[in-house]
């Protein structure tokens, strides 16, 4: 039952990094075609599954943080480098989604704020595969 209970935030994790990667690419193509007067609720969709990641995320390392500890062993600068890593690239990338949605909405170019933020989610999940 604890194998299970460990298992579900990494598959929960990961398949909200791949939601939110998708519905960031899906709203690069949908910047450029949507008008101005689109709804709130496709630009908020990759803004959930960001909260989503950064909460499994979180789980995560407090699961791992726990085991170590009650085994008795001593995490290394690596776990604690990624994870510090990825907590930035998905702030940032959480901030360029905002912006970028902001920008959407006004009428304005924001497919290259959308690709930025798809790529820092890639970068964050490539980073989170060296853990």
């Amino acid at each position: 039952m604890q194998k299970f209970l460990f298992l579900l935030p990494i598959w929960v994790h990961l398949l909200a990094m791949a939601g939110a990667f998708g519905t960031t690419i899906t709203c690069v193509f949908l910047s450029r075609t949507i008008p101005e007067n689109q709804d709130d609720v496709v630009w908020r969709i990759p803004q959930m599954f960001l909260g989503l990641t950064f909460l499994t995320g979180l789980a995560l390392v407090y699961l791992r943080f726990t085991s170590a500890m009650n085994s008795g062993t001593v995490l290394g600068i690596q776990f604690w480098s990624i994870a510090g890593c990825k907590l930035a690239l998905l702030l940032l990338s959480g901030a360029l989604s905002g912006i970028a949605s902001k920008k959407s909405k006004a009428g304005q170019a924001s497919s290259f704020l959308w690709v930025g933020t798809a790529s820092m989610f890639a970068v964050a999940s490539l980073l989170g595969l060296s853990v």
